[in-house]
Parts: structure tokens; sequence; C-alpha cells
């Protein structure tokens, strides 16, 4: 959803921050980039690079937790949803709680 979206871009700017603001071999390499850019002769941008190693940190610690509660959430709402349409239209089927049709 968007506000997960938005509190993972504000913890992600957060952290990005924090780790700029505190080291000063960070702050160099991110204000050779800069120059580098500028001056057109490219180099790799380390606050980008920070950003995306925050990003597959974040997404190897989510996948080593194993909570599906929104997922369970999200299909128990979509079938009753599917139901409700299924009997508004006058089908001849319901959808179980596995998503499997019966007939009605």
């Amino acid at each position: 959803s968007e506000k997960t979206k938005t509190a993972l871009m504000e913890e992600c700017a957060a952290n990005v921050s924090k780790q700029f603001a505190s080291d000063k071999a960070l702050k160099k390499s991110a204000l050779d980039a800069a120059i580098a850019s500028i001056k057109g002769t490219g180099s790799t941008d380390p606050v980008k690079g920070a950003f995306v190693k925050f990003f597959q940190d974040k997404s190897a610690q989510l996948a080593k937790v194993k909570d599906d509660t929104t997922e369970k959430d999200q299909r128990v709402a979509l079938l009753a949803k599917a139901n409700s349409v299924a009997e508004n239209e006058g089908y001849f089927f319901r959808f179980d709680d596995k998503g499997v049709p019966t007939l009605v």
C-alpha cells in the first residue's frame, strides 16, 4: 500500500542521511561523485548505492520473517468480494476459504 511505501522511503532516507552525516569518507565520495557528474566524467553514485543497499538489506531481513497475515487478510477480502459479485450476478457457485469454487 502507499502508506507502506511512504514509510519505507522515510526510513530509508533517514538511514542514508544518518550514514552520510556520521561518515566523512561517505561525504567525500558523494562530493567527488557530484563533481565528476558535473564534469561529465561519471562515476558511481554512493548515495544511490546506499539506497540500494538499504533496500537489499531490508528485503533480506523481511525474507527471514514469515508473517503472512497481510496476505491472508487480502485473500479473505478478495474471496468475500468475489462471492458478493457471484451472488449479485446470480452465479451458481461460491468460493470456499481455499478459493475453490463450489456449486450452490
